[in-house]
């Protein structure tokens, strides 16, 4: 007998709750493999049907970034981003992440004006998962279980919905994060088919172990031997930076757009965004100068303004090495150009005529 099986996955709530999962498992670094994790909740689905075969159709991640954010916090937003590309490159997840816009702000409260009261704002996530599961529900044939990877009772009415449409749901949840309804053993909520699958429980099946290896740095500012030790894994055609490159990017981010301030396309007024960010938006422009010892440049668009962009910020196809002052590129902004400094841009490409 086989069973039809499909994973729906609050990726923020997973993501927050990690440093939770540590501490119960008594390892500080401690993160998830999320290579492994369809699998493990499979076998935990089985066990408790009995035995039989279950295939995973698909796994479904739910998340957010940040955009539009403090150029000091710009390495964590891209592990973020890199951990996105992880999930769908390596382990073929389907992704709807959607852009929390921080208006130019440090991600951390505690990194925050304490007066500013700026809280940023989630949007979509739990809608869209709950609207997913929902719509495959419906489907004949899509799915014979669904395994909700969740914690928030805010999840309550389409789990309801999801068995009165005859699939039958499981819950994989985290003890001090999840709503006492979910874990009811009585279900009086009617949410579940299973005993609660709980992932304090499958740590050591879960771990995500690294093993030291000795890669070569690609940043063009590195100094001294390239190899270096590392337990970092780049996917295929991703570039390789070092730790201490990496740390020296934060603080190029953070003051360079600040260099062309006196040149005249700077001083072209800032964007009205009317509360709004244009991240995102897609841009042409000659690259105006180059700082090829420091590693970033400066490219002036179409619309007049300055957009800095670093090595990291050059997509695979086009190495930093080989950008010229004058060569004509796209790109699209990570950052809208202040009063007094430089936009910021990414996925900067050739532009081919």
């Amino acid at each position: 007998m086989m069973i039809k099986m499909m994973l729906f996955i609050d990726g923020t709530w997973l993501y927050s709750n990690t440093p939770r999962l540590a501490g119960s498992y008594g390892k500080g670094d401690f993160q998830v493999d999320f290579g492994r994790l369809p699998r493990v909740l499979a076998e935990e689905v089985s066990r408790q049907l009995g035995p039989v075969e279950v295939d995973v159709v698909r796994t479904y991640l739910f998340g957010s970034f940040a955009s539009n954010c403090d150029a000091r916090d710009d390495e964590a937003v891209k592990r973020r981003l890199d951990f996105f590309s992880l999930l769908k490159e390596e382990y073929h997840y389907e992704l709807e992440i959607f852009p929390i816009n921080f208006r130019g702000r440090r991600l951390r409260r505690a990194d925050r004006d304490p007066k500013d009261p700026f809280e940023p704002k989630e949007k979509c996530v739990d809608i869209a998962l709950a609207t997913s599961m929902l719509y495959f529900a419906a489907i004949p044939y899509t799915y014979d279980v669904a395994i909700a990877v969740i914690g928030d009772q805010d999840f309550k009415p389409v789990l309801q919905h999801v068995r009165r449409l005859g699939k039958r749901v499981a819950i994989a949840s985290i003890r001090e994060s999840c709503t006492p309804e979910f874990a009811d053993p009585r279900d009086e909520a009617r949410v579940k088919d299973f005993d609660i699958i709980w992932l304090d429980d499958l740590l050591h099946r879960l771990e995500l172990k690294y093993e030291r290896h000795q890669l070569e740095c690609q940043s063009p500012t590195h100094g001294g031997e390239r190899k270096v030790w590392t337990t970092f894994y780049p996917r295929k055609g991703q570039k390789f930076f070092c730790d201490v490159c990496r740390t020296e990017f934060v603080q190029q981010k953070q003051e360079a757009p600040a260099e062309l301030a006196s040149s005249p396309s700077a001083l072209v007024p800032p964007l009205d965004l009317n509360g709004e960010t244009p991240a995102g938006q897609e841009l042409s422009g000659v690259v105006k100068k180059k700082m090829a010892d420091r590693g970033y440049g400066f490219i002036q668009a179409e619309d007049g303004r300055d957009y800095f962009f670093h090595c990291t910020d050059v997509q695979t196809e086009l190495a930093f090495e080989e950008i010229q002052e004058g060569l004509h590129v796209k790109f699209s902004i990570k950052q809208a150009p202040g009063s007094d400094k430089a936009g910021a841009a990414q996925n900067v490409r050739r532009h081919e005529a």
